[in-house]
């Protein structure tokens, strides 16, 4: 049995829509969306919001998700690359929590039109396949360059 962390990356410096991550649709910030997903497919150990935002941070754990820790500033920042935010939060929760996960699972609070079925259909192909990493992309309108 995997054992599988699930992260949501959510900083609070957004330059384009300022505090997005937060901002309302359909009643609720945007990030609870996201965090009601994960909940409801109930496959990860742990749901956890990475955020260098105490305010992300209280929203997030109204809605359910751990917040264990607070990002740094060095990884928040708007040239700051999703992996190594990512790594920091597997790091950070493998030491906080005492334990090692198979898999992490990282969700974009910014894209909460998503199915559960569409969680678990990644996830099985994921195992069929023995991959490393697995990207979920649909393909572009415009070139965006």
């Amino acid at each position: 049995m995997n054992r599988i962390l699930l992260t949501i990356c959510a900083r609070s410096g957004s330059k384009g829509v300022p505090n997005k991550n937060i901002k309302l649709l359909s009643g609720k910030p945007l990030i609870c969306h996201t965090i009601s997903q994960a909940m409801k497919w109930n496959k990860a150990e742990h749901v956890i919001v990475s955020t260098d935002s105490d305010e992300i941070a209280g929203i997030a754990k109204t809605y359910g998700a751990e917040v264990p820790f607070l990002r740094p500033k060095i990884l928040a920042g708007d040239t700051a690359p999703k992996l190594p935010v990512i790594r920091h939060a597997l790091s950070e929760c493998e030491r906080i929590y005492s334990e090692r996960f198979d898999i992490v699972v990282d969700l974009d609070p910014t894209a909460p039109i998503r199915k559960i079925a569409d969680l678990d259909n990644s996830l099985k192909l994921f195992d069929e396949h023995r991959s490393k990493t697995l990207f979920s992309v649909v393909p572009g309108k415009k070139n965006p360059y």
